[in-house]
């Protein structure tokens, strides 16, 4: 923060500026401090509340933070604030084109993430199609769908997410989609030395546990006073650990976290692009029931792809 000095007939004025980048552009925030400069304590906690005030007017409501930093959340802000700046300014036909594209790339993201056996065309020809669709088609449409189910409306609960993971899954019948899992499931990971993978430090409750973990989890999801971003992040990693499916849990924990962030005002994030880094801070966070890395990691990926667009559209 920085404190300048104004004088004005004669009397002396103190401001405060907080100034943050986005890129090639500069956002100053400014707030007066009265006739008499602060000192170096005062000033610390001047710049804290008004850090606060500033969250507050990007987000229109206080929100509390744990693992992303103020500075973090402000920056997240005007970054979302700039990428609508550059996504509005396009025409319509060029924006309409952006969002499918946006949706077709996180589609077989999320899908090719799991190694499941879909390609670009499948994708493309799933959006484009109704009928005759193959059956890599279909497990495209199926996640084309899904999406399409998280920009609407919906309170999370259980249901909500039985019905996510039945649109999701729903070619994937010996999975049983739209079901909670029955049986033990084990989590593991990539291994040089075993191709099944090795089995994590952290194994996932019994099948009997499943409601009520669920229920536990959806109560947190819709109380918790974290920032959206956080929250989504968070809720991520807290689901995985639930791993409440048979399978499709990472893919319903994506489909979860964009939900959060598009309920919010913040463009679709395909969170798992950096498929190896995506792994490997989940698997920690997971291990160590921490969700520090994956909420790094996550913020990382947030900030590179929002640069990626408005570089893009200059």
């Amino acid at each position: 923060m920085t404190i300048t000095k104004k004088i004005v007939s004669s009397q002396t004025y103190y401001y405060s500026t907080l100034s943050y980048f986005v890129l090639d552009k500069s956002r100053n925030f400014n707030k007066y401090l009265g006739r008499k400069k602060p000192s170096k304590d005062k000033s610390a906690k001047l710049e804290d509340s008004f850090k606060d005030e500033i969250l507050e007017r990007l987000y229109g409501r206080k929100y509390s933070a744990h693992l992303i930093s103020k500075d973090d959340l402000i920056k997240t802000a005007l970054f979302r604030d700039r990428f609508y700046e550059k996504y509005n300014a396009m025409t319509i036909v060029k924006r309409r084109k952006y969002d499918i594209d946006s949706t077709i790339i996180f589609t077989l993201t999320t899908l090719t993430t799991e190694d499941v056996d879909v390609d670009l065309s499948d994708v493309v020809n799933a959006y484009e199609k109704h009928t005759g669709l193959s059956q890599r088609e279909k497990i495209s449409k199926n996640m084309l769908q899904a999406v399409e189910f998280i920009r609407g409306k919906g309170v999370i609960g259980p249901e909500y997410l039985l019905r996510l993971h039945g649109i999701a899954m729903s070619e994937f019948e010996t999975k049983t989609p739209g079901k909670f899992r029955g049986r033990q499931v084990y989590i593991h990971k990539a291994d040089m030395k075993n191709p099944g993978g090795i089995e994590i430090a952290y194994r996932p409750p019994q099948a009997g546990e499943i409601p009520e973990l669920m229920e536990e989890f959806t109560r947190w999801y819709n109380t918790t006073p974290l920032n959206p971003l956080e929250k989504a992040f968070v809720a991520h990693m807290r689901l995985y650990r639930i791993h409440p499916f048979l399978d499709g849990n990472k893919r319903i924990c994506r489909l979860l976290l964009n939900k959060t962030l598009l309920d919010c005002g913040f463009p679709l994030l395909n969170i798992s692009a950096s498929k190896e880094e995506y792994f490997e801070n989940l698997m920690k966070s997971a291990e160590k029931n921490s969700p520090k890395a994956f909420v790094e990691f996550s913020l990382r990926q947030y900030f590179r792809q929002a640069k990626e667009f408005i570089k893009s559209r200059k």
